[in-house]
């Protein structure tokens, strides 16, 4: 029962009456490379959730554009790389090293924002707007579209379209996809949480 209530107090902390994420992401606790608590903190910028795993394939070939949509929109939007609890502190800092990485990397070792974002798989991604409305979640592109099947030309940039969309204080057209990638791991008693409580 207590850990019941614990899981519902923490589900309302992050969700407002309307369904809306909370302005207050400070609440959800992460740990940066220097396995030091932290949170998200976006200040006026929009933002961008990347959950990401070190080992994943995918997710290693996605850099360079990851890279990329940073440098050009890094002076509207924040970027952090958040790896979920099967990844330690010391892969993501030796990830951060060796595919020299500048954007923000945290760890998710509770699984609060993987489990409230509902995110299941790396790279998956998360755009929120300034008030941390969640204007898109899904894919980075159509790049991949089933687990080691890729295009040879990208012909859909979901990211960027909504990146730019929001820029300008508009909808995304497209506001949900499906990520391709590997599948994010959730303890049995996490899973079982969500499940009764969605």
């Amino acid at each position: 029962m207590a850990k019941l209530l614990i899981f519902v107090l923490l589900f309302a902390v992050f969700v407002t009456v309307n369904g809306q994420l909370s302005h207050d992401l400070s609440a959800v606790k992460l740990k940066d490379i220097k396995n030091k608590t932290t949170s998200i903190d976006s200040g006026e910028k929009n933002t961008v959730i990347l959950f990401l795993g070190t080992d994943c394939p995918i997710t290693q070939k996605y850099i360079s554009r990851i890279r990329e949509i940073v440098e050009e929109f890094k002076p509207t939007t924040a970027f952090y790389g958040v790896f979920p609890m099967q990844f330690s502190v010391k892969e993501v800092k030796a990830f951060k090293k060796e595919y020299q990485i500048e954007f923000t990397l945290l760890s998710d070792d509770e699984m609060a924002l993987a489990k409230h974002l509902g995110a299941t798989v790396t790279p998956e991604v998360f755009l929120l707007d300034k008030d941390l409305h969640l204007q898109y979640q899904g894919a980075i592109d159509n790049w991949f579209y089933e687990l080691g099947k890729s295009r040879l030309n990208t012909t859909e940039n979901y990211l960027i379209d909504a990146l730019s969309a929001v820029a300008k204080g508009k909808t995304p057209s497209i506001s949900k996809t499906e990520a391709i990638g590997c599948f994010i791991e959730m303890p049995r008693d996490m899973m079982m949480d969500h499940q009764n409580h969605p």
